[in-house]
């Protein structure tokens, strides 16, 4: 038999969980598994990541952006 229970999981990870078993469920011990329904950012493989960078700028332009601010910064420098 299974039986199965659909949890919200709050912030601090911390479930209560409270059963009522059919009388046909013997006392004794019983194993409770948890499997999440979401995907975990572990089981995120690189291929799906594929091309969500799109329109994002390339290093290049990040690195030019970078010297135009030093740039800027060097200038003001002597302005202090």
């Amino acid at each position: 038999m299974t039986m199965t229970q659909t949890v919200d999981i709050p912030a601090n990870r911390r479930i209560h969980l409270d059963f009522e078993v059919s009388r046909e469920v013997p006392a004794g011990k019983a194993l409770v598994s948890v499997t999440p329904l979401v995907q975990t950012s572990k089981d995120i493989s690189l291929l799906s990541l594929r091309g969500s960078c799109k329109g994002i700028d390339t290093m290049e332009a990040y690195f030019e952006r970078k010297r135009a601010d030093k740039a800027l910064e060097d200038r003001n420098d002597g302005k202090h």
